[in-house]
């Protein structure tokens, strides 16, 4: 397309609202959604923006491109009606907060823009000024004020953050929301959270992450058998501790990292009862043992995938999964031991009943095996005791392979708890066994049953 033809359209977009405004007159307004690049002149664009404000609109969404810094109105701060309002763009769209005045307002988004204020005050009184909030979104927010992040709102109930930056680890962390009932939170470990007042909390989604300085330097002790240390900048027990009454959580790999390098002690999750993890094969499960060790009443253990980085303890009988297991064999150049030692405590008394393993069967890289994910299923039905059904979602185009996956558990010796049904699933073709321990053999009796999900 032509420069003209651009310009042509711009003028006759402007035009058109133009038009539609003042046809329109004061009619009271529901929803606005404003989504525009502009140049060095934005008193157009604020010229809309304060009309609908002007007739009481109640959802307002904003995503201004601009090559230049573009403040937002204040007006938009001082709304005696808004309801919803979202706020995009680039970092060129600042937010000066000087008064704010938001009676109404119940959700607040903000995607990749930025605070005049860089001291992180603008924040915390746009956050707190806003008096009936109750869910507030950051997205792709780039912290100018690393040296403290506060968010306090007593009406809050669902918080989501994500943080791009993971360079620095921030001074300081803030979070007072009693009646927050929803976390979502993607952002490098702090060194400290000065408050976490939390205990409406239900739900959590933690993307806790350390730097990737961090990152490098306690894997490369661990991979110069150097063992593991904890980092000196970061510990994520205050926030743990402020977190522990959730029912369901869920760890990304890099929070589960972050657990064994900058957590001096892992509380006690008496309410948990559902827990998922995202795996990762550069991600080792150090940490998995004594985190579940401290779930006492978890139902429900989901594995996104079953992935984790070589343990590098090849010669330790411990780690095998089996005596005739052999690392490092002619040809291969990988680890392919248990994540952990021996039996953990958490594993022969887990309550877990239910085990879902969703992308069962991903390859990703070459320490990743089939066998090796199927060992560590078998490990799991062998030494769980209160397991009752096992799901591994495998997305395979052959339906064949999950007649292969499933009676290949038939070679099972031993099961942890007395019934136990696994269960293999595709998109069109499910594979379901029941395994029993039956006295009257030394091994097992499999019941399979074929069906279409």
């Amino acid at each position: 397309m032509g420069r003209q033809r651009r310009l042509h359209l711009r003028k006759s977009f402007k035009l058109f609202v133009d038009r539609v405004m003042a046809l329109q007159g004061n009619a009271p307004l529901n929803k606005v959604s404003l989504r525009c690049r502009i140049g060095c002149d934005p008193s157009r664009v604020n010229g809309w923006i304060l009309k609908v404000l002007e007739r009481g609109v109640v959802d307002l969404d904003l995503y201004i491109s601009s090559e230049h810094e573009y403040p937002l109105p204040p007006q938009v701060l001082m709304s005696k009606t808004l309801v919803k309002l979202k706020l995009a763009g680039t970092d060129e769209f600042v937010i000066d907060v000087k008064e704010v005045s938001l009676p109404k307002l119940k959700t607040l988004h903000m995607n990749d823009v930025s605070f005049a204020d860089e001291s992180g005050a603008a924040f915390a009184k746009l956050v707190s000024g806003c008096h009936a909030l109750e869910e507030l979104v950051m997205v792709k927010m780039t912290w100018d004020f690393c040296g403290s992040c506060s968010v306090s709102n007593p009406t809050l109930k669902r918080l989501t953050i994500y943080c791009e930056y993971n360079y620095e680890n921030p001074d300081s962390v803030s979070l007072d929301t009693p009646n927050l009932v929803y976390l979502e939170l993607t952002d490098t470990v702090a060194a400290k959270y000065s408050k976490v007042n939390l205990d409406s909390l239900v739900e959590a989604s933690v993307g806790i992450r350390m730097t990737s300085a961090q990152v490098f330097r306690g894997r490369d002790l661990v991979n110069r058998h150097y063992g593991y240390k904890l980092s000196k900048v970061g510990d994520v027990a205050e926030f743990l501790t402020g977190i522990s009454n959730v029912k369901i959580l869920y760890l990304s790999s890099q929070a589960l990292e972050v657990l064994t390098f900058c957590c001096k002690a892992i509380p006690v999750f008496n309410n948990l009862i559902h827990l998922t993890i995202e795996t990762d094969q550069d991600v080792d499960w150090e940490s998995l043992p004594n985190l579940l060790k401290n779930c006492p009443n978890l139902e429900t253990l989901v594995f996104e995938g079953l992935h984790y980085g070589d343990t590098n303890q090849c010669f330790d009988d411990g780690y095998r999964f089996k005596d005739t297991n052999e690392c490092f064999v002619t040809g291969a150049d990988r680890c392919i031991c248990k994540p952990w030692e021996g039996i953990p405590i958490w594993l022969s008394s887990s309550p877990v009943k239910k085990l879902k393993v969703l992308k069962f069967g991903e390859i990703t890289n070459y320490k990743d095996d089939m066998d090796k994910q199927t060992d560590l299923i078998n490990y799991f039905v062998e030494s769980m005791p209160n397991l009752e059904q096992v799901v591994l979602y495998y997305d395979t185009p052959f339906d064949s392979d999950l007649e292969i996956v499933s009676n290949g558990f038939q070679m099972l010796e031993k099961v942890g708890s007395t019934k136990c049904k696994i269960q293999v699933v595709s998109d069109n073709i499910s594979f379901s066994s029941t395994v029993y321990s039956s006295p009257a053999t030394s091994g097992l009796v499999f019941f399979k049953n074929t069906f279409p999900v």
